[in-house]
């Protein structure tokens, strides 16, 4: 059930500013993403835009709609669409850019480094995300 508490607004933009944070850690911690980018085609820094761009945006802001629907502790939360992105990377978009089904051009070990790469951002991205509640719920109970 969806708080009633915090606006769609906010909880999009939470999710930006928590998938922004994830995307990032996820970038500094993880060099292979250049080499996943170049093995598909895109040159590295559009790579890395790209991933910027869908990490931040398309991922943080669904998951600033889904959060509510989903259960456990936000950590918790960001690891199950961690792993519905996954799914979707290496079903669906993995095919369209030649990647192959999950991801295996890429090799025998793809899919389980692309699968913990996604985990890992599902939970940086869920600790950022209740952590930016925690402080939307402090400020909303200063006001009132």
């Amino acid at each position: 059930m969806m708080r009633s508490d915090v606006s769609i607004a906010d909880r999009i933009g939470n999710g930006i500013v928590a998938g922004f944070i994830a995307t990032f850690v996820m970038s500094v911690l993880h060099e292979p993403l250049a080499l996943v980018t170049a093995a598909v085609g895109m040159r590295t820094p559009v790579g890395l835009l790209f991933h910027f761009f869908v990490g931040t945006l398309i991922w943080g802001g669904a998951f600033g709609i889904v959060h509510d629907w989903l259960a456990g502790p936000s950590w918790l939360r960001g690891v199950v669409f961690g792993f519905g992105a996954a799914l979707i990377v290496m079903f669906g978009v993995a095919p369209l850019t030649g990647a192959g089904l999950l991801c295996l051009k890429l090799g025998t070990w793809a899919p389980a480094i692309i699968g913990l790469f996604h985990l890992s951002y599902g939970a940086i991205l869920g600790l950022a995300y209740g952590k930016l509640l925690d402080t939307d719920e402090a400020r909303l109970a200063a006001h009132h």
